[in-house]
């Protein structure tokens, strides 16, 4: 399980990585539109119809690393107030909800972009199709989804490991 663990965690890495150039490109042509708008009164043809879907994709490409590297919301001061046993319960179910949370929005989104598809939606000036953003969309946060099942199922098996037992013995 930790092997299955530790390829989610490097394909999210890497996806991340991937994203997060796109993400500093779209950031550049933003200012580049930005100054062809004011100094030259020329702004990137359609470049306000690639933003908003090429930004929803490459932000949700991110998201499989957030959960990966445990980078959302935790409240550890509880746990700690609490104990091992129930921490670990904790980290559990906020693992699963997470997972829950993922497939959920996973689901809106194959269905938005199913819908988008099916009602032929383009962008308004270059008139691209917006469902394959969607669709990659929702891919990207069933991926999210998928790495949140695998550390779920790491840390159950990382908490089932008793330190200072050898292996066979009994308690």
């Amino acid at each position: 399980m930790y092997l299955l663990s530790q390829r989610a965690r490097q394909l999210a890495e890497g996806l991340a990585g991937l994203a997060i150039g796109g993400l500093l490109l779209l950031a550049f042509g933003t200012a580049l539109d930005v100054v062809m708008r004011y100094v030259f009164a020329r702004p990137i043809h359609g470049f306000n119809d690639v933003v908003p879907l090429v930004g929803a994709a490459l932000l949700s490409a991110c998201m499989p690393h957030v959960v990966a590297s445990r980078g959302n919301i935790a409240v550890d001061f509880l746990g700690k107030a609490l104990g091992t046993r129930p921490t670990r319960w904790l980290d559990g179910f906020g693992a699963g909800v997470t997972a829950l949370f993922f497939s959920l929005m996973a689901w809106q989104y194959a269905r938005f972009a199913l819908d988008m598809k099916q009602t032929a939606e383009v962008t308004p000036v270059l008139r691209w199709p917006v469902w394959p953003w969607w669709a990659a969309v929702a891919t990207f946060i069933t991926l999210t989804a998928l790495v949140a099942l695998c550390t779920l199922r790491a840390d159950a098996a990382v908490h089932d490991e008793t330190p200072g037992k050898a292996q066979g013995e009994s308690a």
